[in-house]
């Protein structure tokens, strides 16, 4: 695929729900992807968690908006990020 396109495409996934690609820097002939700062993920709030999620925090999940959002422009995900 190429390099030129996956930056087109981060560049225009604008979600609340969709981490942000911030910048990119070319270093010795390799780039690098920086994106927004994440502190967890959906795994680490799930094993982390003391006590069940609400019908509402499950709900959420659920959902996925950012997920639904990419589909609708026909790409696919890697990670995906909690409400």
């Amino acid at each position: 695929m190429c390099i030129v396109f996956v930056l087109q495409v981060l560049r225009k996934m604008n979600h609340s729900n969709i981490i942000k690609l911030k910048e990119v820097v070319r270093e010795n002939n390799e780039l690098f992807f920086i994106f927004e700062y994440m502190d967890c993920n959906l795994y680490q709030l799930i094993k982390e968690r003391e006590k069940p999620f609400s019908e509402e925090e499950t709900g959420c999940f659920m959902r996925q908006q950012g997920l639904s959002h990419m589909h609708k422009k026909g790409f696919f995900h890697r990670d995906l990020k909690p409400c």
